[in-house]
Parts: structure tokens; C-alpha cells; sequence
């Protein structure tokens, strides 16, 4: 899903060489891209060096180094810092490092709700989606009130609460000024309301976009929780390719479960299944209750993100041959590997 987050939202991409970075700055990031990249240093340390030297650094290269330490954190999963570099970015004011990407703080401000929605987090969403309010940009506008959407719906509890804020994005499809949005707009009201007619208009409207390729089923949402926040019509659970689920239900991994980037084998070892992440335990109770009925051996755990909100995490151990992920898709279950901690 992240991947999919990347195309419909602000793309914050960097292209690591001197002709893009000031002297200071590119020395630093490629310094860290290199050590990532041989393993020679644990990611957590590569990143603590970027931090101490933007500590140090001009404005300019202060904000170009937050803004690269919210990607990389982004990529990495680690939605809750990356929000935080992002907002970090956006209150340096200060041109742009020579030869950075100028990126302004609207955006950066854009990314860090992006990053909160992620993880969960849409009260803090909202408190940066009110900095950028009064913007005067157009675009900037129509991001702003698809991420308001996106946090409205965050916040819901049940699928009977959908009926408003569908009509709302079926006004969005229609108007002239949130055209730049317009692929993830039709994505949403397809995602929520399972609704053919989203999905005809991304194939004939937008046919090499990623949100297409989404409801062909040419590409599918990998393991980031955004999606999963949302509740859904029925008719959409019943209509969509998305893995099935009710209410708030996640079979997405949680922040605990996300690959280690360090490069060590033990990193890589699949130590259990995630098949959901819900706000309700009652929930979470139920999809155990159908694992066990598949023949599972289903474990219920508690997360707590920075926002206060707990989460109800269920997995499945993976077998000594690890063929646990391919069992639990075969029954009808979606699956994401949880690795091994550092």
C-alpha cells in the first residue's frame, strides 16, 4: 500500500547525487546511502548521524537533511517520526538547499498528515491540516480537503456513519478544482462503497494510473495500515479485491511488524503472520475465532501508538517450514510476515 500512498498523494522522492544536494548536505545523505546499502552500519545509527549533522547545519541544509530523514523514515515504515521530520522541515524557514528538491512547506506540511494517516494518528493529521487552511495554492487545496476526507473517515466507527462523507467525495468527482485528486477520490469512494461505477471511470479516466491498477488487481496494497482505518459498505467487502474485513479491521502490519532495513539475516526471519489489526478487540476476537475454526493457533496482542490509541494485533506463528503465510492465504485469509526483531 505504501507504494500506492506514494502515486495518489505528494511524492517526496530523492535522488541521491552532488548535482542535487548542496556540497554539505549531499556528502551527508551519500555517506548514509552507502552505508545502508553495504550494511557496514545498523540503520538506527546511519540515522542518528544524519540527525547530528543537521543539528549543526545551516537552515537551508537543515531542512533539505529533516525533509531526507522523513523519507527515509517514511520508506522504512516508521510513520509516527516521519510525520514528525516532516513537520520539522516545514517550520525551518528557508530557501532551499542549492540544488534541493523545492519543496515548500505546504507540502512538507502535506506529508506529515500523509505519514499520520498512516499510522493511524488523524487528530494529529488534523492539527497540521490546520496550518495549511487559508493556503492560496489550488492544488494545495484539493489535497487539503482529500486528507480532511481521509482523517474524517479515519475517525469513523462503523459502516452506517458512511453515508455523508461518500456523498461528499461523490461532490469531489464532480468538481473542476479537486481534478489533481481526482484518481484517489474515485479509489476511495470504490474502496468504501465497492461501487462498479469508481472503478470503470479509473480504467476509461486514468488507465496507467496506480489507482487502476489497484481495482484491476494488476497491483495490490502492501503492508501499510492507511487503507485499513477505513470502514467499509458491505457491499464493498463482498465487491471488492481488497482482503476482507468489518469495521475497522486491518490485515495489514503494525509498526511492530515491519521489515528491519538493517541487512542482518536474522532481520529476515519470518517469526509469524499478521492476519489483522483492529481497533475493537470484539473484533479481533472474531477473526481469531475463524482462524481457530481453519485450524490456527491464532495470538491476540495490545499495541499503543503515540496518539493513545490501542490496537488489537492477530497473528499466526510461523511453521519451521514456513509455509504458514501460504496456508492461511489458501483458507481465504491475508497475510503479511512479521520479521524477526534486530
Amino acid at each position: 500500500m505504501y507504494q500506492v500512498l506514494k502515486n495518489i498523494c505528494f511524492s517526496v522522492l530523492f535522488f541521491i547525487t552532488v548535482s542535487v544536494w548542496s556540497q554539505s548536505a549531499s556528502q551527508v545523505i551519500q555517506e548514509a546511502v552507502a552505508k545502508s546499502t553495504d550494511g557496514s552500519q545498523p540503520m538506527a545509527s546511519i540515522m542518528q548521524d544524519v540527525e547530528r549533522a543537521a543539528a549543526t547545519a545551516s537552515d537551508s541544509n537543515k531542512r533539505a537533511l529533516y525533509t531526507f530523514l522523513g523519507s527515509l523514515t517514511e520508506q522504512l515504515g516508521e510513520y509516527e517520526k516521519a510525520a514528525t521530520w516532516y513537520a520539522r522541515a516545514a517550520a525551518i524557514a528557508a530557501s532551499p538547499a542549492p540544488g534541493a528538491p523545492a519543496l515548500t512547506s505546504e507540502e512538507l506540511v502535506l506529508a506529515a498528515v500523509r505519514c499520520s494517516l498512516s499510522c493511524g494518528n488523524n487528530q494529529q493529521a488534523d492539527s497540521y491540516l490546520a496550518s495549511i487552511a487559508s493556503t492560496s495554492s489550488e492544488e494545495t487545496m484539493a489535497y487539503y480537503r482529500l486528507y480532511k476526507m481521509w482523517s474524517w473517515l479515519c475517525g469513523i466507527q462503523s459502516s452506517q456513519e458512511l453515508l455523508e462523507p461518500v456523498t461528499v467525495l461523490k461532490t469531489y468527482a464532480t468538481m473542476d478544482s479537486m481534478k489533481v485528486v481526482r484518481p484517489p477520490v474515485y479509489l476511495t469512494l470504490w474502496y468504501l462503497t465497492g461501487e462498479s461505477e469508481w472503478s470503470k471511470k479509473l480504467q476509461a479516466e486514468y488507465p496507467k494510473s496506480a489507482e487502476t491498477a489497484l481495482v484491476t488487481g494488476v497491483a495490490h496494497m502492501l503492508p501499510t495500515p492507511f487503507w485499513f482505518f477505513l470502514p467499509r459498505d458491505e457491499v464493498a467487502v463482498n465487491n471488492t479485491a481488497s482482503p476482507t474485513r468489518s469495521d475497522v479491521e486491518t490485515s495489514s502490519p503494525s509498526g511492530s511488524g515491519k521489515s528491519s532495513s538493517t541487512g542482518t539475516a536474522e532481520s529476515h526471519v519470518v517469526v509469524k503472520q499478521q492476519v489483522g489489526f483492529f481497533r475493537s478487540r470484539d473484533n479481533a476476537e472474531n477473526l481469531a475465532s475463524r482462524l481457530r475454526d481453519a485450524g490456527f493457533m491464532p495470538d491476540i496482542s495490545e499495541e499503543q501508538r503515540q496518539s493513545g490509541t490501542v490496537y488489537f494485533v492477530v497473528t499466526v506463528p510461523e511453521d519451521k517450514d514456513n509455509s504458514a503465510g501460504l496456508r492461511l492465504k489458501t483458507a481465504g485469509f491475508e497475510c503479511y510476515p512479521v520479521f524477526a526483531d534486530e
